[in-house]
């Protein structure tokens, strides 16, 4: 498994508290999709759950490598699930969508963390490459 891209973000959550407060849902659904503001509405603390969900379209950002020259990127297309008992998970929509497959990503692996200070996302951008016509090598264990 190739990487293409990794992207890391750290989100302070005092700053979402704060801009929650200003901007109330309007805030909430200029940046997130409706299942991402319906994650944060419904979470105990909304402003560490929209920080988490912010640093991962963050580190998604970073690692495809979208430029800032190309302007901001649309982040309704970068879908962050969160959802409790599951493991975080993005979905890439429209113009995202279609730069991560020009890019020959076929996979995203997230990981996210909060402590109710500050909020961190990690993504590893991958291709997927099988060749099933050769089988891997084996494995030799190591002694000593």
């Amino acid at each position: 498994m190739p990487i293409v891209g990794v992207g890391t973000d750290l989100v302070s959550v005092v700053r979402f508290h704060r801009l929650i407060e200003r901007g109330g849902r309007s805030f909430l659904d200029r940046w997130f999709g409706p299942a991402e503001v319906q994650s944060c509405l419904t979470h105990t603390d909304p402003a560490a759950q929209a920080a988490t969900h912010f640093a991962a379209k963050e580190a998604t950002v970073k690692a495809l490598a979208l430029r800032s020259g190309d302007g901001p990127p649309p982040w309704r297309d970068i879908e962050v699930i969160l959802d409790e008992g599951v493991s975080p998970g993005l979905r890439l929509h429209g113009a995202v969508r279609d730069l991560a497959t020009a890019a020959g990503v076929t996979d995203l692996h997230l990981t996210v963390a909060q402590d109710g200070r500050f909020a961190t996302a990690a993504v590893v951008a991958a291709r997927t490459t099988h060749d099933w016509a050769a089988p891997a090598a084996p494995r030799t264990p190591r002694r000593g």
